[in-house]
């Protein structure tokens, strides 16, 4: 998929960079639409052939190939703000090239891009001041699930209509069951998602631990009270370091050999039974005969080849990987209340929780105190659906869920959503500009003109009269109804304090910030100037009669 915009300096009698501002307008309506619950989705086919169906600006941008230099500069802020807040993507493209259509006529009227950067600076600097002042919903507890719900749901919402009511409580506990005790650091990377194909998206769970779509080695399917070791190395005899031959000339000599390496093998798997633990994980390969001595002696067998995978499991049990076979120590032993293979939609996924099994008696042999201490860093939330394209869309939504929790940790503080922070924002920055005297006024009123961009985008996607919604928002907030938005649902103008639907204050702060920076970075561009490649390609071989060639 390319996107690519000649630019020539005085083609058509347009300014460069009038050119750059124009090849950004053809990026941006085709992101733009992605915006509100009702946002057209995107058919992506990859360089592999692969189809997307997705409303996610990011996953968009990745697949997209952008051949503009200057276009390109959007991408990029784009991917700032995805690593930054990790949502918002959309916002800041379509703000980016509704804001250059605002300042194009500027441009036209021959306005000195310095006085239109300052202008912005100064546009800038007074909107985050207003910001605080526009916040109208605080988490005052991290950990409250009623909470933390309440601002998750329109996230989802805004993606996935109708599922936001029971998608939102499960990325709730979820990142509340993993959060640290100081919440600033939390990280995103500890909520894991397990897709399972098969069922509804209302048959999806959560599980405070590790979830692994494989099953146990041996035939031990569950374990409570799980005491485990965890070896990074395979469990098998050792391998020399260089090699050799042996040569046997009986068969007393093999069966005596063959005895000496069960008997090591047999005194390595005593070792670890001596520590207690009843839980062996290798992140390679487990012999025969030491599978044999461990299912002789109940311990339970996992293997997990990946490294990723083995050392998130290791967070989840607060186990130690070892490079060595032997004993492990009290303190490298990892913990969970149970281990156990279970079967989801046809598939075998084995499910490490630390939540106690009420059903297992067993599980009250353990001491209460032990259990109370030992929490899991890692919480899986198995997605179900029916087709892997709905997984991945479910999984990608849920993302940015996850990434609200990060930034509502960071800044606890909400603004009203449905363009109703947008619409308050630009009346007052039409006043802001009304106090200037200089030439830095005219882009201020262009700052303040674009804002409106997302109330008109969520009406035009809701199917309402854009012009006649924007008009009827504009007076509501000179009225002073300061929290009225546009409601796709009723197709009307709300309180939207009042319906409970908020953005991140954290994710429009950094929108603006990296929106401004994109422009002003656009409109100091005057030139594009392309190198090649070194060398000289060599001209290609003629041959008498090559046209008539096939």
């Amino acid at each position: 998929m390319n996107l690519f915009k000649e630019d020539t300096r005085h083609e058509e009698g347009k300014s460069v960079p009038i050119k750059n501002i124009e090849a950004v307008q053809d990026l941006t309506n085709i992101i733009r639409t992605n915006l509100g619950p009702n946002g057209l989705s995107k058919l992506v086919v990859t360089h592999l052939d692969k189809v997307i169906v997705t409303r996610r600006t990011e996953t968009v941008l990745y697949n997209l190939t952008v051949e503009h230099p200057v276009a390109k500069l959007v991408v990029m802020a784009a991917k700032n703000q995805a690593d930054e807040v990790g949502d918002g993507t959309t916002q800041i493209v379509a703000w980016i090239g509704e804001l250059l259509s605002k300042i194009k006529p500027l441009i036209l009227m021959r306005l000195p891009i310095k006085d239109i950067q300052t202008g912005l600076d100064l546009s800038l600097e007074h909107a985050l001041n207003l910001l605080p002042k526009l916040a109208v919903h605080e988490i005052t507890d991290p950990f409250n699930l009623d909470q933390v719900t309440k601002v998750l749901k329109p996230v989802i919402g805004a993606k996935m209509s109708g599922q936001e009511d029971f998608l939102a409580p499960l990325v709730a506990k979820a990142c509340i069951d993993i959060c640290p005790k100081n919440p600033a650091n939390f990280n995103v990377d500890n909520v894991r998602f397990a897709k399972v194909m098969g069922g509804i998206v209302t048959d999806s769970s959560v599980v405070r631990g590790f979830c692994i779509p494989r099953t146990t080695e041996g035939e031990i399917k569950k374990v409570t009270n799980a005491k485990i070791a965890v070896f990074g190395c395979a469990i098998d005899r050792d391998e020399g370091e260089t090699k050799g031959t042996i040569v046997m000339n009986t068969a007393d000599e093999l069966q005596s050999y063959t005895a000496k390496e069960e008997m090591r093998m047999k005194a390595i798997v005593e070792e670890i039974i001596s520590s207690g633990a009843n839980v062996v994980v290798t992140g390679s390969t487990v012999s025969e005969i030491a599978l044999h001595y461990l299912e002789q002696n109940h311990i339970m067998v996992i293997k997990i080849l990946s490294k990723f995978d083995l050392r998130r499991f290791c967070l989840a049990t607060h186990a130690t990987s070892l490079v060595r076979l032997g004993k492990p120590t009290a303190e490298e032993l990892g913990f969970c209340h149970s281990i156990r293979v279970t079967e989801v939609g046809g598939m075998e996924v084995l499910i490490i929780s630390q939540e106690e099994d009420e059903d297992d008696e067993s599980s009250s042999s353990s001491s209460s105190s032990e259990k109370a201490a030992v929490t899991s860093r890692v919480s899986t939330i198995i997605l179900r659906s029916s087709t892997q394209a709905a997984l991945d869309d479910v999984e990608r939504v849920m993302i940015d869920a996850v990434n609200t929790y990060k930034d509502m940790v960071k800044n606890s503080m909400f603004v009203a959503g449905g363009g109703a922070f947008e619409a308050e924002l630009s009346q007052q920055m039409l006043a802001f500009g009304a106090t200037q005297t200089n030439l830095a006024q005219y882009s201020i009123g262009a700052f303040a003109e674009s804002l409106l961009c997302v109330p008109r985008i969520l009406a035009e996607t809701a199917g309402m009269n854009a012009n006649e919604t924007i008009t009827q928002l504009t007076h509501a907030h000179a009225q002073g109804k300061v929290n009225t938005g546009v409601n796709v649902e009723s197709l009307s103008l709300e309180d939207m304090k009042e319906k409970g639907i908020f953005d991140s204050l954290y994710l429009k702060e950094w929108v603006l910030r990296f929106g401004v920076d994109c422009v002003k970075t656009v409109l100091s561009v005057d030139s594009i100037i392309m190198s090649k490649p070194a060398g000289i390609k060599p001209p290609g071989e003629r041959t008498i009669g090559g046209a008539d060639q096939d």
